[in-house]
């Protein structure tokens, strides 16, 4: 079940941008990148994500997973071929298709017990904990692309190493997250869609378990 639970974490990919600067423990450059950022996430919501997920480390095999990821309001749900995860913004469910098993889990257990990363934490993670470096940025096809590098404030008791975020200047738009764990684990998010705005069906956050014919269920809630 651990295996499950990690496999279903979803996060980014890194990218090598022109110039460089002298770090700095806050860069307002950075900070500039990163406000604008958040401030457009937080006006909008209804956002849909189409995502490549890659895991690698030297203990584990290389995995990659694509899908799509749903938010609304403190709800959202990501659907792949092999994985579900719905979150009602009270409770989460994993399913996994191969094991037919779906796990229940409370909502707060979901977001930080299992590695979970809900999308509203994904693409607001540089706002709390965290220093801030602007590593420069370059055009990539017809993409001019910014990289900013954060380092957690208190390395000791932080599960991350570095992340590294990368944003598409002209559409201020996350394009891709990479996640360096302590425990050698990367992994990669890499954005390939989105979209905001428009209406999503409650039932993208619900988990209908008649669907699923002898289904194993392991409520882990308390």
């Amino acid at each position: 079940m651990k295996k499950l639970l990690f496999i279903a974490a979803l996060i980014g990919t890194t990218f090598t941008a022109v110039g460089q600067n002298t770090y700095q423990e806050k860069d307002p450059k950075a900070k500039a990148i990163l406000d604008k950022l958040s401030a457009k996430h937080k006006s909008i919501d209804n956002i849909v994500i189409d995502f490549k997920a890659t895991f690698s480390g030297a203990k584990i095999k290389k995995q990659i997973i694509i899908g799509k990821a749903y938010k609304a309001a403190k709800k959202y749900a990501y659907y792949t071929s092999d994985y579900t995860v719905v979150n009602d913004g009270r409770d989460n469910w994993l399913y996994s298709k191969k094991d037919n098993e779906v796990v229940i889990t409370s909502n707060e257990d979901a977001d930080e017990g299992n590695g979970l990363m809900s999308p509203a934490k994904l693409l607001s993670i540089w706002e709390t904990g965290f220093k801030y470096q602007f590593i420069g940025e370059g055009k990539v096809g017809s993409k001019m692309l910014q990289e900013v590098r954060l380092f957690p404030v208190d390395p000791k008791k932080s599960k991350y190493h570095t992340i590294t975020i990368i944003v598409d200047k002209t559409k201020n738009e996350l394009t891709k997250v990479e996640i360096k764990g302590r425990d050698g684990v990367n992994m990669v998010y890499d954005i390939t869609g989105f979209s905001s705005g428009t209406a999503i069906s409650g039932s993208k956050f619900k988990f209908d378990k008649t669907k699923f014919p002898n289904l194993v269920t392991t409520d882990n809630r308390f």
